[in-house]
């Protein structure tokens, strides 16, 4: 009989060892990446709904909801019941009314809904200073009828004649 020489390998088991643990690190950086591109999406939106909002603000700078609020003095602007501006700026925005619900604007972008509520109000120490405070809410759609809030700000518009 011949000598066979000792030879130095893996074993089977060795093998499918290293191929089970190989497998759980594998599968732990494919979660962190799939966590990293939801990350991504929401701060996609988030990034859009500040552009977003950014255009509304100086749309109502620019426009002349506020002097039209001056001249009906009558008006509540009330901060605990805010008045809907939406209607009025749907044109200057170039944005569509929801057909439910009048006082949020639809825009589509990046193949998304986004829907924005925009509200004026003032209070007595506002009205002193003439600062008009404006809230701007930014919402997408989701599948139950319900809307998941994205970006939620308030600025002062001061108009000085």
């Amino acid at each position: 009989m011949e000598n066979f020489k000792e030879e130095k390998a893996f074993t089977l088991l060795e093998v499918l060892l290293s191929i089970v643990i190989l497998s759980i690190i594998i599968l732990s950086f494919l979660s962190f990446f799939s966590q990293a591109l939801l990350h991504s999406v929401r701060e996609e939106d988030n990034l859009t709904s500040m552009n977003i909002a950014d255009t509304i603000l100086y749309s109502v700078e620019k426009s002349s909801i506020i002097d039209l609020l001056k001249e009906n003095s009558n008006r509540n602007l009330s901060c605990l019941t805010p008045l809907s501006i939406s209607s009025y700026l749907s044109e200057d925005l170039q944005l569509q009314p929801d057909a439910t619900d009048p006082d949020k604007l639809v825009l589509h972008i990046n193949s998304k809904d986004y829907f924005t509520y925009i509200d004026v109000c003032q209070t007595s120490s506002e009205e002193t200073l003439d600062l008009y405070r404006l809230h701007i809410r930014i919402s997408q759609p989701l599948k139950n009828e319900k809307e998941r809030f994205i970006y939620d700000t308030f600025h002062y518009i001061n108009q000085k004649d």
